[in-house]
Formats: structure tokens, C-alpha cells, sequence
């Protein structure tokens, strides 16, 4: 908000993440190695009675009575996923995502997803973002902060299973943090997909 009383906002689209830095997976391990620690004091909140859920979806039925209400299909739903997090960020937010799996055939991702900011005082909007990437580096950021902390460092072997967008997010964080690693394998249902992470990585 500006101090004229005007509400003002960044809009940050797929590119202005990445040229933000949406995809620097090192700083993304860091930044959820600070979000861990603040969950354990419990200085977060998030939606639903006991301040803890996950998110609230909004599902279809098999067969919608209004012609013009989509009917239920393989991973067709809305969801919200509200919280504040605490600490040094002291923000508020809500990732937002439709899904379904029909939209491979429209060549655009099963789920999109945006994410908007809030002051958590004023409520003030501070930010609206694409957010496909974000969720998906984030994702992977946390098996990385998993190996920093309980993985042998002499460990010589690494794997994924699945090679879509969270595969790969996670392919990169684990390579970053399994230090020592020197055969890195990967499997997916699609053997093409591994291929294409495989590639992705040499390169």
C-alpha cells in the first residue's frame, strides 16, 4: 500500500518469476530449512478449525443439475490454501489452483496455480504471481532439506521416481545437497519423461 492511502501491487507473471529468482533452487532449500524451523515454534496459521488444514476444495458432481456446472472428472477441483507464516517473513497469502487432467489435451498443466501476498495487518494486497514454478521449486525444496539433514554424505547413489515438474524440482535440489553423489537414476511411467529430466541435467 502506498502511503498515500492508494492500494498498489506487484503482478509478476511466469517470466518476472524467473527473473526474480523463482528458480534459484539452492536460496529456495535455505528459505525452507527458515520456514521449518518457524513451523516448529508454531508461529504459522493456516485455515479450517484447528488452524492447521491443508487447504478447502471445491469438487463437482458426477452429474451436475445446472447444464452450465462442469461434472466431476480425473483430478477436477478447485482449491484454496490460505496462511499467515510468521518469523521474519510476517506474511499472509493464499495459493490458488484449478486442476484437471484433461488440460494435457489442451497442452497447458494439469493444475495452474497463482499466489497472492497480503500484509498481515492491513490485509493490503502486495503481490499476485504465476505460480506453477513457485509450487513446483518449493516442492522440490523440501526433499533437499531432507537430504541436508538425514541423508549419509558419503552417499553415492540418488534417485527419483517420476519425471514431471516436481520430479525434476526435486532431481535438482537433491544434486545440490547429496554432495557426493555419482549415479543419479531415474524412473517414470512415461520412459520418455526420463529421458527429458536425464537430458535436462546433463545439460
Amino acid at each position: 500500500m502506498t502511503q498515500d492511502g492508494r492500494i498498489d501491487f506487484l503482478y509478476l507473471n511466469e517470466q518476472d518469476m524467473i527473473d526474480a529468482g523463482v528458480l534459484n533452487m539452492q536460496e529456495c532449500i535455505n528459505v525452507m530449512e527458515d520456514v521449518f524451523g518457524i513451523l516448529s515454534t508454531e508461529d504459522y496459521r493456516m485455515g479450517g478449525r484447528e488452524n492447521n488444514s491443508h487447504g478447502m476444495v471445491v469438487s463437482f458432481p458426477d452429474e451436475p443439475e445446472h447444464e452450465s456446472m462442469p461434472a466431476n472428472g480425473p483430478d477436477r477441483r478447485f482449491c484454496a490454501m490460505p496462511a499467515y507464516l510468521g518469523g521474519e517473513y510476517r506474511i499472509a497469502g493464499c495459493k490458488w489452483y484449478g486442476s484437471n487432467l484433461d488440460n494435457k489435451d489442451k497442452n497447458l498443466p494439469r493444475s495452474i496455480l497463482t499466489m497472492n501476498l497480503n500484509d498481515a495487518d492491513t490485509g493490503a494486497p502486495l503481490a499476485f504471481m504465476s505460480a506453477n514454478l513457485l509450487s513446483a521449486w518449493r516442492t522440490g525444496a523440501i526433499p533437499g532439506v531432507g537430504v541436508r539433514y538425514l541423508a549419509k554424505p558419503d552417499s553415492k547413489v540418488v534417485a527419483v521416481l517420476g519425471a514431471g515438474a516436481i520430479g525434476s524440482s526435486t532431481a535438482i535440489a537433491l544434486l545440490l545437497e547429496a554432495k557426493n553423489a555419482e549415479v543419479f537414476k531415474i524412473y517414470d511411467v512415461d520412459e520418455s519423461q526420463s529421458q527429458i529430466l536425464k537430458e535436462d541435467l546433463e545439460e
